[in-house]
């Protein structure tokens, strides 16, 4: 029984019990497509840990005990972890920098621009300013004695 897939067992066990495909998917909440791939031997498109409980779910329905599904689960979660250390490095070598840089730099240019603008702007209003400390305090001579 080695040589037997654990589709083709589930299958077969699911036909001795006189089930359809559709019974199983009702009994596990899944649509028929889940139950449909699980027999094909693929990976229905859904997270490790759901497809796991899908296989865990279908064994429990048929009968199928747990020592004969175990080296498959074990097997998928081994080539999901490769597939995704492979994933992480694929995306770290292939990363590309980003554009925070720049706006770093673009948003410096500005600042130093504005800043330079509102020096000169600032100077030139200062040039043009008439002191009046005179006008404020009245002079000595105008004083009245009391």
């Amino acid at each position: 029984m080695d040589n037997i897939s654990l589709g083709v067992m589930l299958t077969d066990l699911r036909e001795q019990m006189g089930l359809t495909q559709d019974d199983i998917a009702n009994k596990i909440h899944v649509r028929k497509t889940v139950v449909a791939d699980i027999e094909k031997d693929q990976l229905p498109h859904a997270p490790l840990v759901f497809v796991k409980g899908y296989i865990r779910s279908y064994a429990d329905i048929v009968g199928l005990p747990v020592d004969q599904y175990q080296p498959y689960i074990d097997e998928l979660t081994q080539q999901s972890q490769s597939q995704q250390k492979k994933y992480q490095t694929q995306a770290f070598i292939t990363k590309k920098p980003g554009k925070l840089p720049f706006i770093f730099i673009a948003l410096f240019i500005l600042f130093c621009a504005l800043g330079i603008t509102l020096y000169y702007v600032n100077k030139e209003s200062k040039n043009n300013l008439i002191e009046v400390s005179h006008y404020i305090s009245p002079s000595p001579s105008t004083r009245v004695n009391s």
